[in-house]
């Protein structure tokens, strides 16, 4: 499986998060937290579409939803869970340290791939209860 491949999230939402709303970004979030890190976030509505809605202006729509996926992914290996208020401004240092990380590994894995060999994201399937 590539960065590319939908994810179980993405498949459970049936689109991939370069193409979600804000709604679905922080949908995606709160699947990915449950399922994942067995926790389960809050949602007030407005404040976390509105960091969704500033991250797609800082970062583009498309980039917005590959960082929040890259995010949600590297939680996996920190055993630190992602929340809607990471993608916030006051965490723009963070939010570049993982763009630049993401930016990396989408090189790596096109070189991988143009000789034969996938990156793993390290995880498996997500199924609707």
């Amino acid at each position: 499986m590539t960065f590319f491949d939908l994810d179980a999230v993405e498949e459970y939402l049936g689109k991939p998060v370069t193409a979600m709303t804000d709604q679905e970004l922080v949908t995606y979030i709160k699947v990915f937290a449950r399922a994942v890190h067995d926790i389960d976030l809050p949602v007030q509505g407005i404040p976390e579409r509105s960091v969704m809605a500033g991250l797609k202006r800082t970062y583009g729509s498309s980039n917005a939803g590959k960082l929040v996926k890259w995010a949600c992914t590297e939680s996996i290996k920190t055993a630190k869970p992602v929340v809607y208020f990471d993608f916030s401004k006051g965490h723009k240092w963070w939010l570049d340290q993982n763009w630049v990380s993401l930016q990396r590994y989408i090189k790596d894995e096109r070189r991988s791939a143009s000789v034969g060999g996938t990156a793993d994201t390290g995880w498996g399937t997500l199924k609707r209860s």
